[in-house]
């Protein structure tokens, strides 16, 4: 994400796009996790936290100075660090969660073929690759869910 701006209004709407593409996603990530495992989960609350900490420290800077623009450039790679580092723990334990829950539902003949179908999902969609950008493991997260709702679909309520 460019974090370069010019004015407040455009610092504003940069925080605002910060917002949209991650901060809601992991919130409601974050709501998914502990009611699909009946628990809180304190390590996506700190992530939340650290991010928040960062996208604070934006407004103690003169946010138009050469130097204050470095901090707050600074603190808002710092949040989407936070921000992205929390979707990609909460995706892979949604996925975990959805995979453990699919199993218990299928006939035990369909287990391995269905363990093989969404690891060569995983494979094409780039998922664990640190060489894919954040943003492209994200969406290969959601794509992955998708394909796994429809396994869902097709196996456990046509039964």
């Amino acid at each position: 994400m460019d974090l370069e701006y010019t004015s407040s209004d455009e610092l504003l709407e940069l925080i605002r796009k910060i917002n949209v593409n991650y901060y809601e996603r992991l919130n409601a990530n974050i709501l998914y996790v502990e009611e699909l495992s009946d628990r809180i989960y304190v390590v996506y609350i700190i992530e939340l936290r650290d991010a928040y900490s960062h996208l604070i420290r934006v407004f103690d800077y003169d946010i138009h100075s050469q130097e204050g623009r470095k901090n707050v450039q600074f603190h808002l790679e710092k949040c989407i660090s936070h921000l992205q580092r929390g979707l990609l723990d909460t995706f892979r334990k949604i996925l975990s969660l959805e995979l453990k829950s699919l199993l218990k539902s299928v006939h035990r003949n369909n287990i391995k073929v269905i363990e093989h179908q969404i690891a060569q999902e995983a494979y094409r969609l780039r998922v664990m690759d640190s060489n894919n950008t954040v943003d492209k493991r994200i969406e290969g997260y959601i794509t992955l869910l998708d394909y796994m709702s429809d396994i869902w679909k097709k196996l456990v309520l046509s039964s």
